[in-house]
């Protein structure tokens, strides 16, 4: 045999394999021979649909499950399935098999197929009764019917009998399968009942009591998962009204995220409960001192400034966190933003005095601005009266400049004057895109945006320029988009480009808090809700992707089935099957 006859049957030989393990629709699962095995999971995918198998020495069963499984109180009975779901358990025992299916159909009426051997048995009243004696010990270790069993547990015996749930579970990991030319290996990863799940399960779908909310708190800052832990967090601030120790631990649990961008989405939304308690205030301080992206810890900071009345002691205690932040632009532009809200205090004037002293001398533009919007807080804007001209003649003498810090100085004055004009838009933007300093440039364009609303042309040339801070400054770029949703409604072009802005952005967190503000804006419509639906996508995490989805259930029309299609088959999409049936449950 010639060696290219040799190749093609090794590749024949290949083909034969591939066909032959593709062709296969269930998993296999060995238990684990070492003491002290867990149970194993598998994930399969067949026709497209995510089932689960699980097996173990101590679970002798393989279960397969898919869609929203309730149990009767005793966990003796499957009470329902959601429609198209499904509940498979196959025993082999001492050469005896016996396997059960239940299917929901689309109705989610329950049919029982149950076979002792390869023979079909009627499953009353022999399959109900093995049901009810293998039911509770594979809810005890699986996550089967979790939503129902933690809702009961809860309910009748308190939040330490959910906590022992959650202690027996272990970290959950993913399964891969390896390709070598000649060869296939499938890597299964042992995993136990999902901690998270059943902490999940207790967040979402249920009322916590008040006095269990501080140990829930607790627990969540104990999620490894930064996406999970900064969800539920949020979740927990939406609908709860926290006392001064529940805040407080949901700040330590803030302080355990290891990115800037989670921190920072989960601080804005605290900034509403901010109160002036002295731990309160500390902790917050220090989880922002803490922070090492300045923009972040300035976007924080500037929230803070606009929703809340701050005390003395606030003031001088933020001051001094800006005082420490590495980059002098964004120190200059707290320190600006802050101007029109400080009290009349010696005391935190003081401070602000010592925080611009100690701005690097390199800064003299931007500390000569600082000082002149200072001693111009007596002035009204609103009695200056924009003269098209002198603008126009003022924007031009920014040409000719080299320095970044001071085209942002002249662009921040010219902000307090803007006019729509297409003129003067041209010139200013034309002043902007020279400018290659990306902390300054988003300074700006929040400083133009705070004080004038923009028509149709500048907020196209201002969503430009927002795109291009995307690559290498992102969380400059989140800022902006969150202040151009205040200017909502908008036309349909600055929309798309408003999308597309979205579309080329890839950290989750700022990609989350975006698409949640512009669902909770009361312009949101058909149009924008597939819009957020498509930038969804670029959020590789199936909690913050949910999170979104359940957000806007509320709003997809019941007459629109191109929406509801859309919105289903996203939700089908998820990999995690806890979150596609938590967000298919909200469908009406």
């Amino acid at each position: 045999m010639n060696r290219t006859s040799t190749i093609q049957n090794k590749i024949v030989s290949v083909l034969m394999l591939i066909i032959c393990v593709c062709g296969i629709s269930e998993a296999t699962v060995k238990a684990d021979e070492k003491p002290g095995n867990k149970k194993t999971k598998v994930f399969v995918y067949e026709n497209g649909n995510l089932t689960i198998s699980s097996a173990s020495n101590d679970l002798p069963f393989d279960l397969k499950y898919q869609g929203i499984i309730e149990v009767s109180n005793d966990d003796k009975m499957i009470n329902s399935i959601s429609a198209g779901g499904f509940v498979e358990i196959n025993k082999t025992s001492f050469g005896n098999s016996r396997r059960l299916f239940i299917h929901a159909d689309e109705q989610g009426k329950l049919t029982y197929e149950y076979y002792v051997g390869k023979s079909s048995t009627a499953f009353e009243p022999e399959g109900k009764k093995w049901l009810a004696e293998i039911l509770p010990e594979i809810v005890k270790n699986s996550d089967l019917g979790i939503e129902s069993r933690i809702r009961r547990i809860y309910n009748q015996q308190g939040l330490d009998a959910v906590f022992d749930i959650i202690e027996e579970g272990s970290t959950s990991h993913t399964s891969r399968t390896e390709w070598s030319f000649f060869s296939m290996e499938t890597v299964t990863i042992s995993s136990g009942k999902s901690r998270t799940n059943a902490l999940k399960t207790l967040i979402f779908d249920n009322k916590i009591k008040d006095r269990d909310l501080q140990r829930v708190i607790d627990e969540v800052g104990d999620v490894k998962s930064n996406s999970t832990k900064g969800t539920l967090l949020r979740y927990i601030l939406e609908n709860y009204k926290l006392n001064n120790s529940q805040a407080a631990a949901l700040l330590h649990a803030v302080s355990t995220h290891e990115y800037n961008t989670e921190r920072g989405s989960t601080l804005r939304l605290f900034n509403q409960q901010y109160s002036d308690d002295y731990i309160i205030r500390k902790e917050y301080f220090d989880i922002i001192d803490d922070m090492e992206i300045n923009s972040e810890k300035g976007n924080v900071l500037k929230d803070l400034i606009q929703k809340k009345t701050l005390s003395n002691d606030t003031w001088i205690a933020m001051l001094d966190v800006v005082s420490d932040f590495s980059s002098e632009r964004e120190k200059g532009a707290v320190l600006l933003f802050a101007i029109p809200y400080l009290p009349k205090d010696d005391g935190v004037m003081a401070e602000f005095r010592n925080t611009l002293d100690d701005m690097s001398d390199s800064y003299y533009v931007l500390k000569g601005e600082i000082t002149t919007a200072m001693l111009e807080t007596g002035l009204s804007t609103g009695n200056q009266k924009p003269d098209k001209s002198a603008l126009l003649n003022y924007l031009r003498t920014a040409e000719n400049i080299s320095s970044n810090s001071q085209r942002g100085q002249i662009l921040r004055k010219a902000n307090r004057l803007f006019i729509n004009d297409d003129q003067v838009i041209d010139a200013y933007f034309g002043v902007l895109a020279s400018m290659d300093s990306e902390m300054e440039i988003y300074n700006v364009m929040l400083d133009l945006l705070n004080k004038n609303k923009l028509n149709e042309k500048a907020m196209y040339r201002l969503l430009r320029q927002t795109s291009r801070l995307v690559p290498d400054f992102q969380h400059g770029a989140g800022a902006v988009l969150r202040q151009v949703i205040q200017q909502f409604p908008l036309a349909d072009n600055n929309y798309n480009q408003f999308f597309q802005v979205v579309e080329r952005m890839d950290q989750n967190s700022t990609i989350e808090e975006i698409l949640r503000m512009v669902i909770d804006h009361p312009v949101v419509n058909n149009k924008l809700l597939i819009k957020v639906m498509e930038c969804n996508q670029r959020i590789d995490v199936d909690i913050e992707k949910a999170a979104i989805l359940v957000r806007m259930s509320p709003q997809i029309p019941t007459n629109d089935s191109s929406v509801q299609y859309i919105f289903k088959s996203m939700a089908k999409e998820l990999d995690s099957e806890y979150e596609k049936n938590r967000v298919l449950k909200t469908i009406r």
